[in-house]
């Protein structure tokens, strides 16, 4: 970087779970200042070794009371970038960015209008479609309406329009008559998109775009399942597909994109197309992964956002294991705790050696409930 010793970055949305992730990519360059400010008091990263600073507030329903505290933390702290990670902090600050008394210092983030086209599933399938930009068969069924089950073709794939991430509320119905039993046993009480359930394989691209254009990408697919087939992988094996790129660089471009995204996709086996499934419009849990590949988003995020120049970064072609994944995979196999190089150089454990104390403080803050759930029964 040009004549620049420190960069302080303010997380203002640091109760979210993606914390952890982001201050473990932006820890590895000692210029770096952390600045954290949440809603809740006591967070396992609050005890970070890396924050140099945080700051509570209570929660607030009122939007600008948030953007308020926001400009207190500006004004008490010489920050050069306000980075935003979970798409609720986002949205609010590009809804009222012109109230953020040093706009200058806002990282690089969407339109409004792109950014609710991206999120919103509905919204979505009509940009692609308008773009010829591949995507599943698709049908919204709105709340409380009647629908025509004739119009799906089976397997299917329903998910609620909005509101929910990690998998939760997805499911596969084989035929209509477990579509109907479904909705006569739960009702329909959100807008759900209904898609064509591609007969394929899940894979994802992370990139980092600045108006269009794609800065930073990695791509990965899933190799381990989660709690579900539908929830965050928990083993990834990273690699490169020049078609699912060209996919990914025409929809950033049409919706010119800026900041970080994460897109769902599927290839599918018939059409031999990778087909867009959804955008996530905020940092990932993955991020970990593709800092060990090679490629660390949040600080080139800061980068971008302070105008610096970088080339666009290469990743390795590695395979990947959460903590979770980690664990899994001893439980299967108790001789995997013997592949010291692969844990230590391909999994997140040597983050949580040189940061020790939001992992103890979660152990602590998990066993203390597990207790007193069981005092009360």
């Amino acid at each position: 970087m040009k004549n620049r010793n420190k960069i302080s970055v303010l997380i203002p949305d640091g109760e979210s779970h993606l914390v952890m992730f982001v201050v473990n990519c932006l820890s590895q360059f000692s210029e770096i200042k952390i600045f954290l400010m949440s809603n809740k008091k006591h967070i396992a990263m609050r005890y970070s070794r890396h924050i140099h600073h945080f700051s509570y507030y209570p929660k607030t329903n009122i939007e600008t009371q948030w953007i308020t505290n926001i400009n207190k933390e500006l004004e008490k702290h010489n920050i050069d970038v306000i980075m935003p990670i979970f798409e609720d902090g986002i949205k609010i600050i590009i809804k009222h960015k012109q109230q953020i008394s040093s706009s200058n210092k806002l990282g690089i983030l969407p339109s409004l209008d792109n950014f609710n086209t991206a999120i919103n599933k509905g919204l979505l399938i009509k940009h692609l479609e308008q773009n010829k930009i591949p995507y599943p068969k698709s049908i919204l069924i709105e709340s409380g309406k009647n629908y025509d089950t004739n119009l799906f073709e089976f397997p299917i794939i329903i998910k609620p329009l909005e509101g929910f991430g990690g998998g939760m509320g997805i499911y596969v119905f084989e035929n209509k008559k477990e579509l109907e039993q479904y909705f006569i046993t739960n009702g329909c009480s959100y807008t759900y998109l209904v898609q064509d359930y591609i007969k394929g394989y899940d894979i994802d691209c992370s990139v980092l775009c600045k108006d269009g254009e794609i800065l930073a990408f990695t791509i990965q697919k899933g190799t381990m399942f989660g709690s579900s087939k539908f929830s965050p992988q928990i083993g990834l094996q990273f690699l490169y597909e020049k078609e699912l790129y060209k996919v990914v660089e025409k929809l950033m471009k049409s919706l010119n994109w800026s900041g970080v995204a994460h897109i769902d996709l599927r290839y599918d086996e018939n059409d031999k197309l990778f087909k867009v499934i959804e955008v996530n419009t905020r940092f990932w849990v993955s991020l970990d992964a593709s800092l060990i590949a090679g490629v660390n988003f949040p600080y080139l995020f800061c980068l971008a956002s302070l105008a610096e120049n970088f080339q666009k970064p290469s990743y390795k072609h590695i395979k990947y294991l959460s903590l979770k994944g980690l664990i899994k995979s001893i439980k299967k196999n108790k001789r995997f705790v013997l592949n010291t190089e692969f844990i230590f150089n391909n999994t997140p454990i040597k983050f949580a050696l040189k940061d020790p104390l939001p992992m103890v403080y979660k152990f602590v803050w998990r066993t203390k409930n597990i207790l007193i759930s069981k005092f009360k029964t």
